[in-house]
């Protein structure tokens, strides 16, 4: 393969299927590779837009980049594990958070990336940087971050011989979710992803209790049909909405499936996750809805009524299964160590050390 030297910044373009890279000094060079690697000679991280990224990054052209305009890359991060994890413990908890906060997200996303990663062998990469996997940011600064992964380095959650898919959420408002009820057809029905109560622990989080939203019936009704459309759902049928109801609750209490009833008297049941997911979809083009009109669970009251949909009683942030984020730091701040706070929150499963 030919190596190439650049002064940095470097502008990477795809246009009529080729790529061309062009640097600081305007020099450029059109390429028709299926992948283009870029890594610094001095080791140091690259930077891709606000963010920098350690060792080195991918580019793969998209299948859906348009053969006669500008096209868009995948960007990947090759890193080993636990430097990847650096890079998203210091993202998903807040950097003045305990170590001991910190040592149980570590194992918990540790035990999460390995079982995605055995899921994903037909994609050239292995984890999404978004809430899709685990949020990612590149490069690490944070001093506990790096503390609690080389603390926990090889450690995962284990059940029955095998890594537990260790989901976890912001805040679950006291009640968790089945993984089983929250991501059907993604994970086996194990004990440590079982629904439980877990009391009032997260309760200092800003989204223990939210709401209420309001949402126009009309609009609501048609991002719904819409979401049904993208995702082959029989949601897609449904005209406007007349009744949103829970159509079956999990052991503790909290919603699993709802039913839609449309006015003409169609009645469609969704998982809990879907009608949270249909309800915050956004079709391309469409202006994204403001922060504040997203549920941010799908544990809540509901009510049409009026030409509104009233979403009342919000309960938590994020799917509920597994390890809350507020809750593992409320623990800890109690005294509790990183091992029994995973142990509350995936009960039957250990903390187990595999290199």
């Amino acid at each position: 393969a030919k190596v190439y030297r650049y002064t940095l910044p470097l502008t990477v373009t795809l246009r009529e299927g080729a790529g061309v890279l062009r640097d600081a000094g305007g020099r450029g060079v059109r390429w028709r590779l299926s992948k283009l690697l870029i890594e610094c000679d001095d080791g140091e991280a690259l930077k891709l837009g606000d963010r920098r990224y350690p060792r080195r990054l991918v580019l793969t052209p998209r299948q859906d980049a348009a053969p006669s305009g500008a096209g868009l890359f995948d960007v990947v991060n090759h890193v080993p594990l636990e430097t990847y994890l650096l890079g998203v413990i210091e993202r998903e908890l807040y950097a003045n958070w305990t170590l001991e906060t910190f040592k149980a997200q570590a194992v918990a996303a540790r035990s999460y990336a390995l079982w995605e990663m055995t899921i994903g062998r037909s994609r050239h990469y292995d984890l999404e940087s978004t809430t899709a996997s685990q949020v990612y940011g590149g490069k690490a600064s944070n001093t506990t971050a790096i503390q609690a992964v080389r603390a926990t380095r090889g450690q995962v959650i284990a059940y029955e011989g095998r890594v537990v898919p260790a989901f976890f959420s912001s805040s679950t408002g006291g009640l968790g979710q089945d993984a089983l009820v929250a991501f059907p057809n993604r994970v086996e029905d194990i004990a440590p992803l079982r629904a439980r109560e877990h009391g009032a622990w997260d309760r200092d989080s800003p989204t223990y209790r939210w709401g209420p939203i309001v949402r126009d019936t009309a609009t609501l009704s048609r991002r719904i049909a819409a979401w049904g459309l993208r995702r082959k759902h029989a949601a897609e049928n449904l005209g406007p909405l007349h009744r949103i109801d829970v159509a079956a609750r999990n052991r503790v209490g909290r919603p699993a499936q709802f039913a839609l009833i449309d006015t003409s008297g169609r009645r469609v049941l969704i998982a809990c996750e879907h009608l949270r997911n249909a309800c915050n979809f956004t079709r391309e083009g469409e202006i994204p809805l403001e922060k504040g009109q997203r549920l941010l669970s799908s544990h809540f009251d509901v009510a049409v009524s009026g030409g509104q949909v009233r979403f009342t009683t919000g309960r938590g942030h994020g799917h509920g299964v597994g390890l809350s984020q507020w809750g593992a730091q409320a623990m800890a701040k109690a005294g509790h160590g990183y091992a029994a706070i995973l142990g509350f929150y995936y009960p039957g499963a250990q903390v187990t050390t595999i290199y």
